[in-house]
């Protein structure tokens, strides 16, 4: 039994206007009743289902119709194949995304407390007074001095507990939590003689991720704490 476009949007919660869209653009084709109405098979559910968790993920509309194509009629094997690089890129781009946001955040950060440290004058402003001038970022170099090889080595050995992820901004990798300790104790003594190094913690259960960002020219540093060859991406 064919469905009309209403029902189709009550049971869907897709809007008759972005179902119409995708009938413009063939993501989800239509028959026509001799009325001229839009007649949608019952398997359109099931293809508006797929595309909602596509979009849920931010794949572009191209991608999910080339998706479609194999998710109708090819074995689940071969739409895993497809799908695994399409996400990985995906996570790629979101990965320097946050990275580019995360430095966005510490500048303005950094211009919101260099203003609140600059004395209330009753003189207009000048150049040497303005708030966008923000204190320069640290030195790319470790101060850490004598201690730095036993930092390394500590480094090392906990990150030799899972493989090391390259990421579009520095590296991540997928721990233990009975490493979480030994994580955030080593993050917060790096950062005392690395502060160009950005660190997060996420849990997971009994795992956590650990992602450490770094500017390009910092790379070699990290490479040193990682065991990586690490080049600007």
């Amino acid at each position: 039994m064919a469905l009309r476009i209403a029902e189709v949007s009550q049971r869907s919660g897709v809007s008759a206007s972005t179902l119409r869209y995708y009938d413009q653009i063939g993501l989800v084709p239509t028959g026509r009743e001799p009325n001229g109405y839009r007649a949608y098979p019952e398997a359109v559910l099931d293809r508006l289902r797929f595309i909602d968790a596509a979009r849920r993920l931010d794949l572009p509309l191209v991608e999910i119709g080339e998706l479609l194509q194999s998710w109708e009629s090819d074995a689940c094997s071969s739409v895993k194949a497809q799908l695994r690089p399409r996400l990985d890129e995906h996570v790629a781009r979101v990965e320097e995304t946050i990275g580019a946001l995360t430095e966005l955040r510490d500048a303005l950060w950094a211009a919101r407390a260099h203003l609140d440290e600059l004395p209330d004058r009753e003189q207009r402003c000048d150049p040497s007074c303005a708030f966008l001038l923000t204190k320069s970022a640290p030195p790319v170099a470790c101060s850490l001095g004598d201690g730095q090889a036993e930092q390394i080595a500590a480094w090392r050995d906990l990150l030799s507990a899972a493989p090391v992820e390259r990421t579009a901004s520095g590296v991540r990798c997928v721990l233990p939590i009975e490493k979480l300790a030994t994580a955030a104790e080593l993050a917060a003594a790096e950062q005392a003689c690395c502060p160009f190094f950005g660190f997060e913690i996420t849990l997971h259960g009994d795992v956590f991720t650990l992602t450490i960002r770094s500017p390009d020219d910092a790379l070699p540093l990290l490479g040193e704490l990682t065991g990586l060859t690490l080049v600007p991406a």
